[in-house]
């Protein structure tokens, strides 16, 4: 049994356990001392760490993790361990309202689960926006030697080159996010850490009567010349920033993805999506001495970038210079962003990654289930009341733009007419807010757990392919949408990133299966479910079925598609979104039901239950006067149901004014 606890709390970056830093170098490493890149911000922490403790387990042991609620705002919480399928404990995957009801402020819940899957994964919060405000930290399952099938293209995986590489704001992510949705506002991140480290706030210092400009310091990852180091890396981006990495004067072997082994491949460079995981092999051959390790933003932060430092045994950090700008990276890159099919080696797409395990008989055959999901979002410009119903249509229009893009987009209906089409104010602001769609509908968290409370779910509330309404192409529809799945069905599923609405590449991530990635084509600026079906239809689309690579997390190319496999082999209700966090917290989901209630495995006793809370309702029986009479009997009730945006109002609020008196330091 491996125990951990969690305590998950609001902090402080660059608080006073920071003493003197960066100014006294030794202070940055004070307890409780985070850094960050310098720069102050509230931040969510587990033991007061960021990233949080890094869990590094054996296969098959037993992981027991207490996580305590303690966020003062009084935030709910909950933890996904990303990369456990959770088999026969479905109940631990983390995912709110649909595996567990969230652990409210100041109670605890205790995780048990076994580490199945060896490789690269890591943890984090599924709930509201606090993974990208700090809650996460990286979960290692290391498998035994000879059982590795790489065992003899490295010679030392050390606990110290697991990384956990984001962009990252310098504010509390609540704020970009609604001023990205609902003003229209950029949510370019101000900055990408790798470890939580990054030099970003110059600190003016004078040594010896001469001034000096210092910052917080970077990442640095020792290695032993002419030895060969396996380095883990995962990301728990945040925004539309895909990452890429390299080492200078370095090429690296990729040699797993999302944990799973691949035949290694030689590369100059790596792009990593938000919820992706790399291995990589770095042969220590160069001359002593100190290289960079580049993280390069592209997309939403393109203009963003950080490094950390594989310092060679033997050399000396402080001869580095400063560096101004990012370095250019040449030659092969694998998993280009918005991938297209480019003759020649330089860019290799991440389906061409050849896998090392098992076969793929478990997915081949004729009884293969295909659904094509259009990814895509609208501007709902009219936000109307929330109604009962099998399909919760808002009385709006569909304006196909990602506000805070400087791009316009084409709208589209079944005809596949690109007519532009925006509904913009004078100054230039997309009218309505934004949301971010599976199949024209956006996800709606249903209102008790699906795992242990179905019956406490209104049927209607649900849907599925049979019964979306076809006007949700042209009107915003919202329910709990659901995919069935026949327990040991094999289901395909062509992700198509529609490219009308964004020109946004989107992860996405399963829970609780692995699935092989079999195509992906980038087609244009811009495609249509339709196209891509009719396409399917005449054999234009080739699927690798002999060596796809496993992986659990891929990126849809804008105006493109994906096409993924995977055996329902584990039952449960399971989540399938978009890892970018603002996508997901906007309705860019559904649920993937394996099997029927009858093959579930049994909760745990006294799970917690959740559900919507009845109006409570107070009769009036004493009266002062005889105008008060006439209120005898009534009624009087309070059913919770504010506006939605006088609700976001008043947390966003409650939290600023927490979140001020933190940076005050008065508590």
């Amino acid at each position: 049994m491996c125990d951990y606890h969690f305590r998950v709390e609001w902090f402080s970056s660059m608080s006073t356990f920071c003493g003197n830093c960066p100014i006294k170098d030794t202070d940055c490493d004070n307890d409780n001392c985070i850094p960050l890149n310098g720069v102050q911000r509230p931040i969510i922490t587990v033991n007061r760490l960021y990233p949080g403790p890094s869990i590094q387990v054996c296969e098959g042991d037993t992981i027991n993790v207490t996580v305590q609620n303690l966020l003062d705002d009084h935030g709910e919480l909950t933890i996904h361990w990303h990369g456990i399928h959770q088999v026969d404990t479905p109940f631990m995957d983390g995912a709110p309202k649909v595996t567990q009801c969230p652990i409210p402020y100041g109670s605890s819940f205790v995780y048990t689960f076994n580490a199945a899957q060896s490789g690269t994964h890591f943890w984090h919060a599924h709930s509201g926006l606090q993974r990208a405000d700090g809650c996460a930290g990286t979960l290692v399952v290391r498998q035994p030697l000879q059982t590795d099938v790489h065992q003899n293209n490295y010679e030392i995986d050390d606990e110290a080159h697991v990384l956990l590489i984001n962009d990252w704001f310098d504010q509390p992510t609540l704020s970009s996010f609604i001023g990205h949705h609902l003003a229209g506002r950029p949510n370019t991140p101000d900055a990408i850490l790798i470890n939580g480290h990054g030099e970003k706030q110059p600190f003016e210092t004078t040594h010896n009567t001469i001034n000096q400009t210092v910052f917080t310091p970077r990442e640095i990852l020792r290695v032993t010349p002419g030895k060969t180091h396996r380095f883990r890396v995962a990301s728990n981006g945040i925004t539309n920033c895909p990452l890429q990495i390299s080492i200078v004067n370095h090429t690296v072997a990729v040699i797993a993805s999302d944990g799973r082994p691949v035949k290694p491949l030689q590369v100059d460079a790596f792009v990593m999506f938000a919820g992706e995981r790399f291995d990589f092999v770095l042969t220590a051959d160069k001359p002593v001495g100190n290289y960079w390790l580049q993280v390069k933003g592209l997309g939403d932060c393109s203009s963003r970038y950080e490094l950390a430092l594989i310092q060679y045994e033997g050399a000396h950090a402080h001869n580095m210079e400063r560096v101004s700008k990012p370095f250019n990276v040449m030659g092969t890159i694998l998993n280009p962003y918005n991938a297209e099919d480019i003759p020649g080696d330089d860019v290799i797409p991440i389906h061409s990654l050849e896998a090392l395990e098992g076969d793929m008989d478990d997915v081949l055959g004729t009884d293969v289930t295909t659904y094509y999901l259009p990814l895509d979002f609208n501007s709902v410009s009219r936000y109307g009341e929330v109604s009962d119903g099998n399909m919760d249509s808002h009385g709006s229009d569909m304006h196909m733009h990602d506000g805070g893009h400087s791009h316009t987009k084409r709208a589209h209906d079944d005809s596949n007419d690109h007519t532009h089409h925006q509904d913009t104010s004078s100054n230039g602001h997309v009218h309505g807010e934004i949301t971010a769609q599976i199949n024209h509908v956006s996800f709606r968290v249903p209102r008790a757990n699906l795992l242990t409370q179905k019956e406490d779910i209104d049927p209607t509330s649900l849907c599925d392919f049979s019964t979306i309404d076809p006007k949700c192409k042209s009107t915003y529809c919202e329910c709990t949408q659901v995919i069935p799945a026949r327990l040991g069905e094999v289901i395909e599923l062509v992700l198509v990133d529609e490219g009308f609405g964004s020109d946004q590449s989107h992860p996405m991530h399963i829970h609780g299966h692995a699935f092989r990635v079999v195509a992906q084509q980038r087609i244009g600026d811009s495609v249509s479910v339709d196209h891509v079906k009719e396409m399917d239809n005449m054999g234009n689309i080739d699927r690798d079925l002999e060596s796809a690579p496993l992986k659990d997390t891929v990126a849809v190319p804008d105006g493109g598609y994906t096409i993924i496999r995977f055996l329902a082999s584990n039952p449960g209700w399971w989540l399938f979104h978009c890892h970018i966090q603002f996508h997901l917290s906007n309705g860019m989901s559904l649920v993937i039901k394996v099997g029927e209630e009858k093959d579930f495995p049994a909760a745990p006793d006294n799970f917690p239950t959740c559900n919507d809370w009845p109006a409570a309702s107070t009769k009036v029986h004493k009266h002062e006067n005889e105008d008060d009479q006439n209120m005898t009997n009534v009624t009087l009730t309070c059913t919770g149901a504010a506006p939605l945006v006088s609700s976001l109002a008043s947390a966003w609020i409650s939290l600023l004014a927490f979140l001020s008196i933190i940076m005050s330091g008065t508590i």
